[in-house]
């Protein structure tokens, strides 16, 4: 794989983790009549994740830059 496709990989990573995080707070948080807490919980640790492995390729992308 290219340097440059990892850059792009990186960018989608921070583009989807952006989305989710802000996906959950525009969604927000509520209480129902029966008390039960509405949240889009999945939204959170998708965001991390995909946060996550952006910095993974912008790490895999500085290594590959450097070794070449």
């Amino acid at each position: 794989m290219s340097k440059e496709k990892y850059l792009g990989l990186s960018l989608v990573f921070f583009v989807l983790s952006g989305g989710c995080l802000l996906g959950y707070h525009l969604i927000g948080v509520s209480v129902d009549p029966e008390g039960l807490l509405t949240e889009p919980f999945a939204l959170t640790p998708l965001g991390w994740f995909f946060l996550l492995l952006g910095l993974v390729a912008i790490g895999a992308y500085l290594w590959i830059s450097k070794k070449s």
